[in-house]
């Protein structure tokens, strides 16, 4: 019998590199000659998700690389060395046979280690704009897989892989009818499904809520599932309490899935993870990016836009009312969404975990 391979998967901070990495991890769990272990931060949210996910987790310490000069840059520097020294010593005790990193800060010091004692390092960027990390990292990759066609140009052509993004797979799989039965939907009403609920979730929060009232208040055909995150959930309760419109409300939706699947229309920020989802839906989205983070969200919500399965509006615009114009006009267009979705099925890569898992054994196996 041929000894099982060890294959590390490195990165965390937010979700957009994290779920690629549970992704590649179940697909490298149906092969029963690979052992898997996740390496993150070891207060990060991975430290909690990937074992809630049932995968063997080690952390170590590791922190951002702070701008300009500070008393941070000792930290960042002590904790790059702290890591770098914890690094070394997992690649020791478990020698793996590939490294896939799918990259934020805390990836660099496992990879970076890897790389230097010649085991083949897997790098994933899921955003359409590299990160300082993905950047660094790309230096010492074996292979880079690239959520997005254009980010292709970023890195050495010889290279770089146009995978598309990992997506769970009951992502894809979840069943229309069932999904609205399990928020109480009607089966056949178009559904919206409006998330705020995190990063510069207060504002974006209330325009949503006001849209849903100026929907309620005419003659509407819709129903709505609404993320706000723990923070706005009982004003946004509050404020929709004599909304006559079908609302259901979460400050959370553990069942995402569920939610994609019911949907109809998405109106949502723009990070890497959520763009690969609703293009895996096939769904039509009006998309928010981010502001902030090095313009990241509206790089990734621009490509969708060229390739029309998107309409971007910037989070300076919503003021205007255009959230409400914009939203209403693709309501009331049905031939509009279902080109949109079809635009979506064609940036879609449902089989991005597979193409990756391959090369990333076809590495390990070169090693």
């Amino acid at each position: 019998m041929e000894p099982r391979k060890k294959i590390i998967i490195t990165g965390g901070g937010t979700g957009g590199h994290i779920f690629p990495g549970i992704a590649i991890a179940r697909e490298l769990s149906k092969h029963p000659e690979v052992d898997v272990l996740y390496v993150g931060k070891q207060d990060g949210p991975e430290s909690k998700w990937v074992p809630d996910s049932g995968f063997a987790f080690e952390g170590l310490r590791a922190s951002g690389l702070p701008r300009g000069l500070s008393l941070r840059l000792f930290t960042f520097g002590w904790g790059l060395g702290a890591g770098l020294v914890k690094a070394n010593g997992l690649i020791s005790r478990h020698q793996p046979a590939a490294v896939f990193s799918t990259g934020g800060y805390v990836s660099v010091p496992l990879s970076l280690m890897a790389s230097l004692r010649g085991v083949p390092v897997g790098l994933f960027e899921p955003n359409v704009a590299p990160g300082l990390a993905a950047s660094f990292l790309a230096l010492f990759s074996k292979r880079i897989f690239v959520g997005f066609a254009e980010t292709m140009k970023r890195f050495s052509k010889r290279r770089v892989r146009w995978t598309g993004i990992p997506v769970r797979e009951e992502i894809v799989t979840a069943e229309k009818a069932k999904a609205r039965e399990s928020f109480g939907l009607s089966p056949d009403m178009t559904t919206l499904l409006m998330m705020g609920g995190s990063q510069g979730a207060h504002a974006l929060n209330q325009y949503m809520a006001d849209v849903i009232q100026f929907l309620g208040q005419g003659d509407q055909a819709v129903q709505i599932i609404m993320m706000t995150g723990w923070n706005d959930y009982r004003k946004v309760v509050d404020q929709l309490e004599k909304c006559p419109l079908k609302v259901v409300l979460r400050p959370f939706i553990s069942n995402i899935h569920e939610a994609y699947a019911a949907a109809d229309l998405v109106v949502a920020r723009a990070g890497a993870m959520t763009c690969a989802e609703i293009l895996s839906r096939q769904l039509p989205s009006l998309l928010i990016p981010y502001p902030h983070a090095s313009g990241h969200q509206e790089k990734n919500a621009r490509a969708l836009e060229a390739a029309g399965s998107a309409v971007v509006i910037l989070e300076k615009e919503l003021e205007e009312a255009k959230l409400t114009q914009v939203l209403i006009a693709l309501l009331n267009d049905g031939e509009k969404l279902r080109a949109m979705g079809e635009a979506a099925g064609k940036l879609a890569k449902p089989d991005a975990a597979k193409d990756i898992v391959r090369e990333l054994l076809e590495m390990a196996e070169k090693k």
